[in-house]
């Protein structure tokens, strides 16, 4: 417990004096059942109903709380079960809790959509008795609903119900009501202050400093390290900031300033060898331990992934073996994404040495799926922690799918597949081609896996192919599997309504393989496809199958005009290469090609324009125009040709409907 600070009062009354007009909160309409006394340890029964907020048409409803407990901000899942239409939401009020604020949230096709009662939030006080609030409420009060406190709780609203000088009244209010806490939160003064009064913070922020300061003796370190970090950052007051150092290194010689002070020396360390070195010795003096704070939990973090990719590029894998144990979820995930995956995408390392180390870290990864190694701050809810950690887990889950498959080991194949949720299977034609393959190593049927793949439409050609030689050993005619592959992607499958936009489209000028500039006319009437890709480009060629088949399903279609335009290219020879590739691999589709801008070497001139407008360049980029306008565009390649190919297909029959 800290020990009081005397004259405190004093000392808070000097550094703010304001007014206060408190405003009611609106009545929550969809949050039923927030008890008006809540008291820690109560557990209540609230009923959330989605009808009328931005969740309503969402499927699957979360919550969480930020909860003020102890004088620091956690985040707690709220327990909900759906009862028809509505939502119960269960939640125990924590030992030491103060205040709380409900959050509800759901993921959608267009990211996630939250709920935070209209931005008037859904919040509660909790009371040690009826009229005794809990210790830290006005201070939660004060700063939650702040906008400069606003970045720590997620954007929790968009708008603010209070100003600085509200802050300003709820901060003296727990001043007044619990003084001896005050070591705890005395910063808060300061983030405060320096809004409000920056013109007197230095005059006023070091008097208060200077009163606090004399009666630090007994205060935990983390007092002493705040106000060294004021001193050094806000007042810029290098001289006592020095002093406070040395007072913090003799106290305190293995605590939590030393070890930032320590951890520091590592980063500008340029040659790894010595850097592995200095990192060695940091964990020798500094072992973790449940003493280190939150706050420097990432020193371990970072550690562990340079430690690891350090001795992955000198090829000391028995070390890396040792270490693997260690390491926790998150850590373990880094390793395996930026060594692992990459050394086996850029096939630097052999597939059965990079077995070794990949088994073994899947194995711990699923151990260790549950250990909130995720949870750094207020980011994450436990359960968003975990199910990102899950996701994490699936997605290197298909890497070793991939490696298995180079190294012929189909048994191992279907193993880990069996480990994946039944929808992450056929994410991707080239997994489910994978899965295909194993399947057949065995003489085991694959007719379930191409219908699952045909539902997600995911298939390649060569599945498809597949599809259809058992369709037509069924017995069925050819002419009616094309209608049979329809009706596979519409089972379970809600429709998809397409997100169309209306920009203006810059200007396209090209030039054509004989040489020729033009205009690209595109307020023709007509609705005008572009593919921008690279010869440099893998997905941009990964893509072109598909993108051959919607030009051969539109070639009759006098609506319709698909333009390929060759982008971002810098080296010699590139109108060559591109029409040697397209030629080589039987592509009737024709090309142009973007001109070079002035003074530069790129050919991006047009393609420049549309990327300022969608605030990145990588390519493929489909764009489909009409009358002038950008009515739909996407990035990337996802690996399925029957998405690719259905969703330009659902945008041009939109655009022709209109």
């Amino acid at each position: 417990m800290f020990t009081k600070i005397k004259n405190i009062k004093l000392l808070v009354l000097a550094f703010c004096a304001f007014t206060l007009q408190v405003t009611s909160q609106e009545v929550k309409s969809r949050l039923q059942g927030m008890v008006d006394i809540p008291t820690p340890g109560l557990t209540f029964s609230m009923t959330y109903d989605p009808k009328g907020g931005p969740l309503e048409n969402v499927k699957n409803i979360s919550g969480y709380a930020y909860v003020f407990n102890d004088y620091r901000w956690q985040i707690e899942d709220l327990k909900m079960k759906k009862n028809g239409a509505v939502y119960s939401a269960d939640f125990t009020v924590p030992k030491n809790c103060a205040f709380m604020a409900f959050k509800f949230y759901g993921n959608t096709e267009n990211g996630l959509v939250t709920d935070t009662n209209q931005d008037t939030g859904y919040m509660l006080v909790a009371f040690k008795e009826p009229k005794v609030k809990m210790p830290g409420a006005d201070l939660a009060w004060a700063t939650f609903r702040n906008k400069d406190f606003n970045g720590q709780f997620g954007g929790y609203f968009k708008d603010f119900s209070i100003d600085g000088d509200a802050t300003e009244y709820w901060l003296k209010k727990e001043v007044s009501a619990n003084g001896n806490r005050f070591p705890e939160f005395f910063d808060t003064y300061f983030d405060v202050l320096k809004k409000q009064k920056p013109e007197k913070f230095e005059e006023l922020g070091s008097k208060f400093l200077g009163d606090f300061t004399k009666n630090m003796k007994g205060l935990p370190e983390e007092v002493y390290t705040k106000v060294h970090h004021i001193y050094l950052f806000d007042l810029k007051n290098k001289t006592k900031a020095d002093s406070l150092e040395t007072v913090i290194t003799k106290q305190f010689p293995k605590g939590a300033f030393v070890r930032q002070k320590a951890y520091q020396k590592i980063m500008p360390i340029a040659d790894a060898a010595e850097r592995n070195k200095v990192m060695t010795q940091f964990l020798a003096d500094f072992p973790y331990s449940s003493e280190v704070p939150p706050s420097q939990q990432y020193f371990y973090d970072n550690i562990a992934k340079m430690q690891f990719t350090y001795y992955f590029e000198n090829k000391d894998y028995k070390t890396i073996l040792s270490m693997i144990p260690t390491m926790n979820f998150a850590n373990l995930n880094d390793a395996y994404h930026q060594n692992i995956s990459k050394a086996l995408y850029l096939k630097v390392v052999d597939p059965a040495v990079i077995e070794t180390m990949a088994v073994p870290m899947i194995q711990q990864m699923q151990k260790k799926v549950n250990d909130m190694s995720y949870m750094q701050g207020i980011y994450w809810s436990p359960n968003q922690a975990t199910e990102n950690a899950k996701n994490q887990l699936n997605n290197e889950l298909v890497i070793q799918i991939r490696m298995y498959d180079i190294l012929k080991k189909y048994k191992e194949v279907l193993e880990t597949f069996e480990l994946l949720p039944f929808e992450k299977r056929y994410e991707k034609a080239s997994i489910n081609d994978i899965h295909i393959k194993a399947l057949e190593a065995f003489n085991k049927p694959i007719i379930e896996v191409l219908k699952n793949a045909a539902r997600a439409n995911t298939l390649s050609e060569a599945s498809t192919a597949k599809l259809k030689e058992w369709f037509l050993k069924e017995g069925k005619k050819e002419a009616d599997f094309p209608a049979y592959l329809e009706q596979l992607k519409k089972e379970n499958k809600a429709e998809e309504k397409i997100a169309l936009i209306d920009i203006a489209a810059p200007a396209i000028k090209v030039q054509s393989a004989d040489g020729k500039t033009k205009d690209l006319a595109l307020n023709s009437g007509k609705i005008i496809v572009i593919d921008f890709w690279a010869t440099w480009c893998g997905p941009c060629k990964k893509a072109f199958p598909a993108m051959q088949q919607l030009v051969n399903n539109f070639k009759e279609d006098k609506q319709v005009e698909i333009n390929f335009i060759s982008t971002q290219e810098t080296k010699e020879g590139y109108k060559k290469e591109a029409l040697a590739y397209l030629k080589e691999k039987g592509l009737k589709i024709t090309t142009y090609f973007d001109l070079v801008k002035k003074g530069g070497g790129t050919n991006n001139a047009s393609f420049t324009n549309y990327a300022q407008i969608f605030k990145s360049s990588g390519i493929p980029r489909k764009v489909v125009i009409k009358d002038g306008k950008i009515r739909f565009t996407s990035e990337g390649y996802s690996g399925n040709p029957g998405q690719l190919v259905d969703e330009l297909t659902n945008v041009i029959n939109a655009l022709k409907s209109e």
